[in-house]
């Protein structure tokens, strides 16, 4: 396991920004003269940073939904519905997080060459 990432802004800092909504949307606005998307930018500055994601994020997340789609099955057929709806939601969300990982990151393909 790796060192603790600190939290990219304080409390304080998040409280500030989050109270003056309007500056944040000034900021994405100055993004967006840029050739790329504010969601390609985000992309960009987490490339390869140590509080970035990863191809191993994608294939933990998406391994954890296949667990979960498993243990759904499991309980369903031994009659544990609301175990198997759990197991059934929280796969799902798994597999969203795999999939909003890995859109941030390049191809496999391209990251390897």
């Amino acid at each position: 396991m790796s060192d603790a990432t600190a939290p990219a802004l304080s409390a304080a800092e998040w409280s500030g920004v989050l109270g003056q909504r309007d500056g944040l949307k000034h900021l994405r606005e100055q993004f967006g003269t840029l050739p790329f998307s504010t969601h390609a930018i985000a992309a960009l500055l987490l490339y390869e940073q140590p509080f970035g994601f990863t191809q191993q994020d994608v294939t933990d997340e998406s391994e954890v939904s296949e667990y979960c789609a498993v243990m759904a099955a499991q309980n369903r057929a031994s009659g544990n519905v609301a175990t198997a709806a759990k197991f059934e939601l929280l796969g799902g969300r798994h597999k969203e997080r795999a999939e909003r990982i890995a859109a941030l990151l390049p191809p496999v393909r391209a990251a390897e060459g």
